[in-house]
């Protein structure tokens, strides 16, 4: 049986390495979140635990600000009990925080579109800037005597043993170096802990798109509190409320009309989004007669035969923030390998369509350090294999259907056939006619994982 101790004294005997318990490798929106996590766990809290950040500076949070970050997430319900239990979200709360009470998704191709509403008083989701989320975790970490939080830190190389008869460790690029029994990658999609493991194999792909994000000034209800999502055939167009007349855009294109529109002048992109969400350029006369039919039949189900549901109308941009990034999908066939755990896109990259990739990455962290903990209390070595294979099995049973839906999610909406557009035309019409189809899917989307 490995002798931890000995180990830990081996280590601490160096002079070049200083000794921990666990290393994060990657702050932001996950590692932050697994540090605060283990950091106020009754059982982990005294382990010492460094988070190795790139970051140059930790955000702040800017209450007095009119200006918004172009990069925000869709927090689910079960990702606010993970905050709330952090301590975090009632400081968020009097920040960046937009309710969301309602989803509506729009076909592009015929006059079919379904709309999710909050069912009893569970909400949609939350919109929260990832500078805000970032923020108030750098801050708690701060307070939390078990945690190094080294900022403006690069990592030089990662030594992952084949087995535990090792220790792990990690040296920056100042020439620091850290051993641990544990390494958690938080290093997101080009995760450099993943690509040191010798036993982790990904399966990826390019999408071939593009998102396109910016802060609208936007023509809505008084309470904006609707997140709407248009399928277009180069991809999905999502407005996301931040305010009363504020939204935020992500905008699925090719890569070269993403740049191009990113280089439009601000009153041309505006017009052109706005044609984007209202056109009816690409509908289809054969399917939407079709669907007029169906929903005549259907109509003693619910009000489907009412008017299409128009999109808020564009003003202007807040101010220029457009800026675009790749999309593409990668998948650790093992999130675990020995003194080695994945977490977030360092374990798995999906489609921002659903907004489920930083929520799958949240819960990721639920499941880890409940399986931590119940290693610790047992006295079992944390970075073994076999202590971790409990966080490998439950975060691909929740993460591999997820990201199994979203790429053929992507892919079907691709597709301008007019079969296809006819088949996921009536399935959407169908299913917004069934309401507690709908509340039990947002039911489970809100639930947090049983460990």
């Amino acid at each position: 049986m490995l002798n931890l101790s000995l180990l830990a004294r081996h280590a601490s005997s160096s002079s070049a390495k200083a000794s921990s318990d666990i290393i994060v490798v990657g702050g932001g929106l996950t590692g932050n979140a697994i540090a605060a996590s283990i950091g106020l766990n009754p059982i982990l809290r005294d382990q010492k635990v460094v988070v190795v950040d790139s970051a140059k500076t930790k955000p702040t949070l800017l209450s007095n600000s009119s200006t918004y970050s172009n990069r925000v997430s869709a927090v689910s319900p079960a990702s606010v009990g993970l905050f709330r239990d952090l301590g975090v979200w009632s400081r968020l709360e009097k920040y960046r925080v937009k309710r969301v009470n309602k989803l509506h998704v729009i076909e592009s191709s015929s006059r079919a579109e379904i709309t999710f509403d909050r069912p009893g008083n569970t909400e949609v989701a939350f919109i929260v800037e990832n500078d805000a989320i970032v923020a108030v975790l750098a801050d708690l970490l701060s307070t939390l005597p078990n945690i190094t939080h080294k900022t403006a830190a690069n990592v030089q190389s990662c030594q992952l043993p084949d087995s535990t008869n090792e220790l792990a460790s990690v040296t920056l690029a100042d020439g620091e170096s850290f051993s641990a029994q544990l390494v958690i990658g938080c290093d997101g999609f080009n995760s450099i802990v993943r690509r040191q493991s010798s036993s982790i194999d990904t399966t990826s792909w390019s999408y071939s798109q593009s998102a396109v994000v910016a802060t609208l000034k936007v023509s809505a209800d008084g309470s904006n509190d609707t997140a709407w999502q248009r399928f277009s055939p180069h991809g999905p167009i999502a407005l996301l409320p931040l305010t009363s007349n504020l939204s935020s855009l992500v905008w699925t294109t090719s890569p070269d009309e993403a740049k191009r529109l990113c280089a439009l002048t601000k009153d041309t992109f505006v017009d052109e989004l706005n044609e984007a969400l209202l056109t009816t350029a690409h509908q289809d006369s054969t399917v939407n007669q079709a669907l007029f039919a169906m929903d005549s039949a259907l109509s003693f189900l619910s009000s489907s035969l009412r008017p299409p549901s128009i999109t808020p109308h564009i003003l202007s941009l807040e101010t220029d923030n457009r800026a675009s990034f790749p999309l593409g999908l990668c998948h650790s066939q093992s999130y675990i390998a020995p003194r080695v755990a994945l977490v977030g896109d360092a374990a798995h990259r999906v489609h921002p369509l659903a907004g489920q990739g930083v929520n799958m990455g949240w819960r990721d962290v639920l499941i880890l350090t409940k399986v931590l903990e119940k290693a610790l209390k047992s006295g079992a070595d944390i970075g073994s294999v076999s202590s971790l294979r409990r966080y490998d099995s439950l975060a691909q049973q929740y993460n591999v259907p997820t990201m199994v839906a979203i790429d053929w999610l992507n892919r079907l909406y691709r597709t301008q056939s007019t079969p296809i557009v006819l088949a996921r035309s009536i399935g959407l019409s169908t299913f917004n006619s069934l309401l507690p189809l709908k509340d039990l899917l947002v039911h489970l989307l809100s639930q947090s994982p049983k460990v």
